[in-house]
């Protein structure tokens, strides 16, 4: 399915994510979609393989090599809120501690009473020595839950030797204490000396996430996992968390705080089509007659619904009401019609409530209306209460059980459900009923295709194609099918033909784009087809997701970021938003990965050619 089909919550089996292949992944997908798959693939193997150069010395490559294994080490142990013990283990941090002169509480010739004047004058390995001493003991106390004591003895460490791993250490003292502004300052310390020590990251990935800083806690587990080649599944839970938790967050408040608006306008002309019509217009009962003040502007409104200009058309049904609710519904022909449209429109821009309001008003006024049972069964569809979808379509079969819209929105729901064999036999009794439907044509060859019953999925488009040769629409979804074979050329044939016979349809432009893309990575040809889409209309959903997917994969970053804020603010539902945040959130983590670490990609890449 795409996006202008159907109904508005049958669309959740065809999101615009879901047609570029980007919904139901998991958080490494995500992650990896905006680092070339090169990059992603040698990043942490190049980095503990090839951190140093030819001309290093020998001791600094032993001592890179320890830090390498120590850094693999740390990632498994990283959620745990240990102490790093240079990965000795319990018995070699024992060893140290035994060999270690000062006693548990230190005394007069303990290294923390020494003066920063007697610090300065030892040579560099003798501040070293001492400096370990002092971490080992800390070692000890953290084991033992002093924290306290453990957290002045790093500190005296410090003194001795700005390692990245006594502030690691210390923060982990810190985190047991639940202090996480310190555990913060403390990884942030660590991280400036040794920017790639994975376990400074975890640990502030953790407190930034208990602090609610979820934005920041996503990148750390993010370069946690890619500094990691992905293997660090801890980062890798740990990210898919907080991303989670930073894209609900924010899609629940910006859909509390948004106003009802309509989406674009492909994406209503595509609904609306899933309908034999929009309702039947008022008309005078004898020659010269007038009619109401209410039919008039209903009128109106279903002229304007032909002409696509659908704000207009919102704005004459919305007066209908009132001119209706003035005149307390005397004297007016289509009050059930003029209700339901306007709940249509509500429904349409998320105004769930108003909606309902409108579904009720008009049933009030005509009980066996049909239209308005399946106008209110596609507003439980979106809130998920299927059950009330289905007592809803029956009443609308229980009414009119020759009604081709009613088996073809029972179809739907059995699509939704993926019921696709008895969905193919509704789909199949609302043709019949009404051969000049073309949608359940449509969705019958979808789901033959569905069902891996490719011969008859053809033979149902052919027969639609030849019985509707002008409809855009019809190519337009042939071509998808064509696509998921892999006929690639004939699906592209199928777009070409739905843009000749409709070129004010942004959709065959868009999945021409995509597949040219896919196929050939003709990259000039699929930015003019998006382009060209945008212009027909400029709020296109899937236009706009398809455009910062084809940036991300040339590795234009910020022009992908642009195209994603721009899908997240054109997001109809909850859900549509909070896919969309999950995919630009991983991509300017990424972005910003590669611009604080440019020397780690560019190298690796040099070393790969």
């Amino acid at each position: 399915m795409s996006e202008g089909t159907v109904d508005k919550s049958a669309q959740k089996s065809g999101t615009v994510l879901e047609k570029l292949g980007l919904s139901e992944r998991g958080w490494k997908f995500y992650a990896a979609a905006s680092i070339p798959p090169i990059v992603v693939a040698g990043l942490a193997l190049w980095y503990y393989s090839s951190r140093g150069g030819e001309s290093a010395k020998k001791d600094d490559k032993k001592k890179r090599q320890r830090k390498a294994r120590k850094a693999k080490k740390s990632a498994k142990a990283a959620g745990e809120g240990d102490a790093d013990s240079e990965g000795k283990g319990a018995a070699g941090e024992a060893s140290d501690m035994a060999k270690s002169n000062a006693s548990v509480d230190g005394d007069e010739e303990s290294p923390e009473s020494m003066t920063d004047a007697q610090i300065a004058a030892l040579d560099k390995d003798a501040k070293k020595k001492l400096a370990q001493s002092l971490k080992s003991r800390g070692n000890k106390f953290f084991q033992a839950k002093r924290y306290a004591k453990a957290i002045e003895l790093y500190t005296q460490a410090l003194r001795f030797d700005e390692d990245p791993v006594f502030y690691s250490n210390r923060a982990a003292c810190y985190a047991a204490d639940n202090n996480y502004p310190l555990v913060i300052e403390d990884c942030s310390s660590a991280l400036k000396l040794e920017p790639r020590y994975v376990k400074a990251l975890m640990r502030r990935a953790q407190a930034y996430e208990s602090t609610e800083r979820f934005r920041e806690s996503l990148y750390d587990f993010t370069t946690a996992c890619i500094l990691e080649d992905f293997n660090n599944t801890v980062a890798a839970s740990g990210a898919e968390r907080v991303l989670k938790n930073l894209a609900e967050s924010e899609a629940r408040e910006r859909i509390s705080k948004r106003k009802p608006r309509l989406p674009s306008k492909s994406f209503i002309t595509g609904y609306l089509n899933s309908f034999r019509s929009c309702g039947d217009r008022a008309a005078a009962e004898g020659e010269g007659e007038p009619i109401s003040r209410a039919d008039e502007l209903y009128n109106d409104a279903l002229d304007l619904i032909a002409k696509q200009d659908y704000a207009k058309a919102f704005e004459a049904i919305d007066a209908a009401v009132e001119a209706a609710e003035e005149a307390q519904g005397a004297g007016i022909q289509r009050l059930d019609d003029i209700y339901s449209l306007r709940g249509t429109f509500n429904f349409l821009r998320s105004n769930l409530d108003q909606a309902s309001a409108d579904f009720e008003k008009a049933l009030e006024v005509n009980p066996d209306h049909v239209r308005t049972y399946l106008r209110k069964a596609n507003l439980f569809t979106e809130k998920k209460e299927i059950d009330t979808v289905t007592k809803l379509l029956d009443k609308a079969d229980s009414v009119d059980g020759e009604n081709a819209e009613v088996y073809f929105q029972k179809g739907q729901l059995r699509f939704l459900k993926q019921e696709f064999v008895e969905a193919a036999d509704d789909y199949e009794r609302a043709a019949k009923l009404d051969p000049e439907f073309v949608y359940p044509r449509i969705q019958l060859g979808v789901v033959q295709f569905k069902i891996g019953k490719m011969q008859d999925a053809m033979k149902t488009f052919e027969e639609a194609m030849a019985q509707f040769p002008s409809r855009s629409d019809l190519y337009n979804y042939y071509g998808e099918v064509l696509a998921e074979q892999g006929g690639s050329e004939s699906a592209i044939n199928a777009f070409e033909r739905a843009i000749e016979l409709d070129s004010n349809n942004p959709l065959p432009y868009v999945n021409q784009a995509i597949a040219t893309f896919q196929t050939t990575n003709n990259a000039d040809k699929a930015l003019t087809l998006i382009r060209d889409a945008l212009r027909v209309d400029s709020e296109c959903e899937l236009a706009v997701a398809a455009l910062s997917q084809i940036y991300l994969q040339l590795g234009m970053i910020e022009e992908s970021l642009s195209m994603l804020r721009r899908a997240v603010d054109l997001a109809k539902s909850e859900e549509e938003m909070v896919s969309a945040i999950t995919f630009r959130e991983t991509t300017a983590a990424q972005f910003r990965f590669m611009s604080e670490h440019p020397e780690l990609i560019s190298k690796m890449m040099g070393s790969m050619q």
